[in-house]
Formats: C-alpha cells, structure tokens, sequence
C-alpha cells in the first residue's frame, strides 16, 4: 500500500540530501539534465536516488523516481527514497496577481496591468512554496 508525504522543498532538502552534479562547470550544480553526458550517468544510478523536476500546469514540482512526462530535469540524492510513499514536494505555482483582470484578454492584452510591479503585466506571479 502506497502512502503519501508532502514536503517543502527544504525539508525535502534536509531529509534526502541532493547531491552536487559533478559533471557540470557549475559546482554548485544539483541538477542533472535530460540528454547527454548527465542523461547517460543517470542510467548507472539506482532509480531509488533519482528525483524528477517536472512542471505541469503552473505547478513546478519534485517526484520521487525517474519520469518522463514534464520533465525538466532530474536529481540525485544521498539518501534513498522509501518503495511504498508518494512524495509531494509542490515548488512553486503560477497565481493570479491581484491586478489581474480576464477583460483585458478580449482587447488582446496581457490580463495583468502593465504598470504592475508585481507580475510586470503579466496577470500571474510565481509564488515559491517553502
């Protein structure tokens, strides 16, 4: 029977540790890209290791095990995720900023006020979940 957990990122962070991506010229790295070199490294690593950044519908997210679909990119950590849970570790959501407004849509405009300082016009902020 599967069980499920949410985590915030950071404790996410803290209870599996993502390792640095030695691979790449940037060291402080802990993300491992979908093609080449790193896409080839994955494929020696145990899958109970491996996390997937994805992103779908306005939701960034990490999913423990290796996935295909809205996939960014993917992470390795130290410590093994458990066989029988689920994890939800929500990153981030797009929001409707409190200028949004759908009429603009019907002009062809951004639905968000361009003068916002918030969302830059847009009509949907990024609101990070920690």
């Amino acid at each position: 029977m599967t069980t499920y957990e949410s985590l915030t990122y950071t404790q996410w962070e803290e209870k599996f540790r993502p390792v640095h991506n030695h691979l790449t010229k940037q060291p402080d790295s802990i993300i491992f890209e979908t093609y080449g070199e790193e896409w080839e490294y994955l494929a020696g690593i145990d899958n109970k290791y491996i996390w997937t950044f994805g992103d779908s519908g306005g939701c960034s997210y990490i999913s423990n095990g290796q996935h295909w679909v809205n996939r960014l990119h993917y992470h390795i950590t130290e410590i093994p995720w458990e066989e029988d849970v689920s994890y939800d570790i929500i990153v981030s959501t797009d929001e409707d900023c409190e200028c949004y407004d759908e009429s603009r849509m019907e002009d062809n405009e951004e639905p968000g006020n361009p003068d916002c300082n918030e969302c830059e016009g847009s009509g949907l902020m990024t609101v990070y979940h920690d």
